[in-house]
């Protein structure tokens, strides 16, 4: 008997902040690639009324409410998940009663990195991010190897003109691998770092790891439910 492949897992991805179109349409196209054929990824971006950077608590909770209206107004025939696009799963608590199953990078993330028992650091753009990061990994409980987060200090057009980002992340890495950390979370999941440059260290780009995760679980027969 023949096996039956599974249908990909349908997967809608939400913007945390309003984007360019451009910037929009660049994100969507490699999602699509890092989903694969195992992965069928959407890209929904936000409003003009939405957050443009996550720099204070009130664009958080802004873009937690943003995100939590588009998850709602999404059609359950067309997705089997919602993933939030942003390390801090904003709206991920509050979609736990949604129609669609609502995912959240840093859980998946942090879990994968929890059951190596390896400890692990990760880098924010700013202070806010930095904060909350934490804040989710102590709710999550998923922060006994957490060594802590570096500050960049750059501003959000550093995420899509990546080279003083991958320059300060560098230093990042070498200075925390001196220390024996050895796993560095890179906190932004609009950051593409690809393979690590830095020897002996393991750059985590959010996105792949996360549907690195998944398509494990779906590649053992397990459909991820929230």
């Amino acid at each position: 008997m023949e096996a039956v492949e599974a249908a990909p897992l349908r997967i809608c991805m939400i913007s945390p902040i309003h984007l360019p179109e451009p910037v929009t349409a660049a994100r969507a196209e490699r999602l699509r690639k890092l989903g694969g054929p195992d992965l069928d990824v959407d890209l929904v971006g936000l409003p003009s009324g939405a957050p443009r950077a996550l720099d204070r608590p009130e664009d958080i909770e802004a873009a937690t409410a943003h995100i939590t209206a588009v998850a709602a107004s999404l059609d359950p025939a067309r997705y089997d998940v919602v993933v939030p696009d942003c390390v801090l799963d904003p709206g991920v608590e509050v979609g736990a009663g949604s129609e669609i199953p609502v995912l959240g990078l840093l859980r998946l993330i942090a879990a994968g990195l929890y059951g190596l028992g390896r400890p692990f650091s990760a880098v924010t753009r700013n202070e806010t991010i930095a904060v909350e990061l934490e804040a989710r990994l102590r709710a999550y409980r998923l922060d006994e190897n957490f060594r802590g987060t570096d500050v960049l200090n750059l501003e959000v057009e550093k995420v899509v003109h990546q080279g003083e980002w991958t320059d300060a992340l560098g230093r990042v890495v070498r200075e925390r691998a001196q220390a024996g950390v050895g796993i560095v979370l890179n906190g932004c999941s609009a950051v593409a770092t690809g393979p690590s440059p830095w020897s002996g260290s393991w750059v985590v780009d959010p996105t792949t790891y996360a549907f690195d995760l998944i398509r494990a679980r779906l590649h053992n027969g397990v459909r991820p439910a929230g």
